[in-house]
């Protein structure tokens, strides 16, 4: 019998950078999320040679989520991530992720952290933000937490006086 390993979460591969996790499915998934940026599940699976439902399905087993959950929950950390870049703006950290838009972004983010871009540049993460369109409580406590982490490495990583 094949043991199967469960990833934790998308917020598990996200901070291993995306390395190999011996899981075939996940790792071509992972691989395809990083190189393309403009994807939907449809996209991967056909360009994965599957079927969304199976790859949708066997994500889930793995990873917890389904096709469609990991892309936005990839993409909503990757943002988070070149937020901390201030020369980058919000429409470059867009279109670099994959959103459709600044606004896509912004709506994106409020609802799945509970902030908009610019909140979240500022360091003014609530610590009860507003997570009512997010019917997934592990996913958004994973990213709030992943928020929590980024805010505190840029905090450490400021230049005294800042």
């Amino acid at each position: 019998m094949i043991e199967i390993k469960r990833i934790t979460s998308v917020d598990e591969l996200y901070k291993n950078g995306g390395a190999p996790t011996g899981q075939i499915p996940v790792d071509a998934v992972v691989d395809y999320v990083k190189r393309v940026k403009s994807h939907s599940a449809e996209d991967v699976a056909t360009y994965l040679g599957q079927k969304r439902v199976w790859l949708s399905g066997v994500l889930q087993m793995l990873v917890g989520v389904p096709l469609q959950e990991f892309i936005i929950q990839w993409r909503v950390l990757q943002a988070l991530d070149l937020l901390d870049d201030p020369e980058l703006s919000v429409a470059e950290v867009a279109k670099a992720c994959g959103f459709r838009n600044e606004k896509n972004l912004v709506d994106t983010l409020r609802r799945r952290v509970g902030i908009t871009p610019n909140a979240y540049r500022t360091g003014s993460v609530p610590h009860n933000g507003n997570y009512s369109f997010n019917k997934d409580p592990h996913a958004r406590r994973k990213l709030f937490e992943n928020v929590e982490k980024l805010k505190s490495r840029r905090q450490e990583s400021a230049p005294e006086g800042e």
